[in-house]
């Protein structure tokens, strides 16, 4: 059913953008645009272990199913349905059933220093998350710092541009170490959003910037080797455009065949919901922390040790008054790779300010295809 209204949705618009070239080929058929379509799918599935609690259970993490289809040499659509288990009100425990992506790219330059841009529309890539699960792959143990500590998503309803700095890096590089965003010296991402991501209403009248550079410094000697700066500069998503949320991410991160390390520190005011916003002070917490991940590979198999450390505050402090909200996250595992999945188990620890423990194991699984 969905394959059919995606088919239809493609063909429609094919059609719309393809107008002059069919005034003079009348052979676009759908047949062809089946050809230039792509099925792909990405699942978490865990069995957890709740130490605090003394509670077991099989779950759905996440899952993902995506259509990508070429129209040209400059238009491209993708549709992704994003499947997850609904924790909280009256329907926790069904499984839902939402829009992670929906946009249409365009890649307006064929040739000159912005070859490897693109322009989205609709429901699309946020600039921060997807870049740093690009170089993180551990998304089916749970989310990124900033994601985990409730500041934003990675998807949201907006426009933006982004492409590669420099051309691409060599093709040994992306095919032994990281295919993702490979400019030589870089990549850049830089959009307006309405805000509070894909999975919320919108419900004030502003607009978020984000952006995220990525510099390469020496892409001969030390190609793994990138600096990261990331912000979001804009409103929580309250009504009247009362509280602040602004994010800046500091980043360093270190690639090779063998290992992976990566430090960043997070400073900032508020989150895309609103949930820091302090009425009778009128203001919006501030925040900051850092975090450092992790993975070394084991030569000649196909196992990996990674662990990470988080260390967040949501604070607002004044002559009258002084909140502080402090987490500590330590995790660490084993992952078994094979073919494009990861088998992984791990230890979970979260620790809060105010004695708050919880610790967790898993076994989870990431299947691809």
């Amino acid at each position: 059913m969905h394959k059919h209204l995606f088919l239809g949705f493609i063909l429609l618009l094919s059609i719309g953008v393809n107008a002059q070239e069919s005034q003079d080929n009348n052979d676009i058929k759908l047949t062809d645009i089946i050809e230039q379509t792509k099925i792909s799918g990405q699942w978490f599935l865990s069995y957890e272990y709740d130490i605090s609690k003394d509670i077991n259970k099989f779950k759905l993490k996440r899952g993902y199913f995506t259509f990508k289809t070429r129209l040209n040499d400059m238009f491209s659509l993708r549709y992704t349905q994003d499947i997850t288990l609904d924790q909280v009100g009256e329907d926790a425990g069904n499984v839902e059933m939402r829009l992670k992506y929906l946009y249409i790219a365009m890649k307006p330059f064929k040739t000159g220093c912005l070859k490897h841009s693109s322009v989205e529309f609709g429901l699309i890539h946020r600039p921060w998350l997807d870049y740093e699960q690009s170089i993180n792959p551990y998304r089916v143990q749970g989310k990124m710092f900033a994601e985990h500590n409730h500041l934003l998503n990675s998807a949201d309803f907006g426009l933006a541009f982004s492409g590669l700095i420099g051309g691409k890096i060599d093709q040994e590089y992306q095919k032994n170490i990281d295919k993702k965003y490979p400019g030589k010296y870089g990549s850049y991402s830089f959009g307006i959003y309405n805000g509070p991501g894909y999975h919320a209403a919108e419900v004030n009248n502003n607009k978020t910037a984000e952006g995220r550079l990525s510099l390469r410094p020496l892409p001969d000697f030390m190609p793994g080797l990138q600096f990261t700066y990331a912000f979001v500069y804009g409103k929580a998503n309250i009504p009247d455009n009362k509280a602040d949320f602004n994010m800046n991410i500091f980043f360093i991160s270190k690639q090779t065949k063998h290992f992976t390390l990566t430090g960043q520190y997070l400073t900032g005011t508020g989150n895309s919901s609103g949930s820091l916003y302090i009425p009778a002070e009128k203001k919006s917490m501030k925040n900051r922390g850092f975090s450092f991940f992790g993975e070394i590979k084991i030569p000649k198999t196909q196992f990996a040790l990674f662990g990470r450390y988080d260390n967040f505050e949501n604070y607002y402090r004044t002559s009258l008054s002084n909140i502080s909200q402090d987490t500590e996250s330590i995790i660490g595992g084993i992952a078994y790779r094979f073919l494009k999945n990861k088998l992984v188990l791990d230890y979970n620890q979260y620790l809060h300010q105010d004695g708050t423990k919880k610790e967790q194991v898993e076994i989870a699984i990431e299947v691809r295809f």
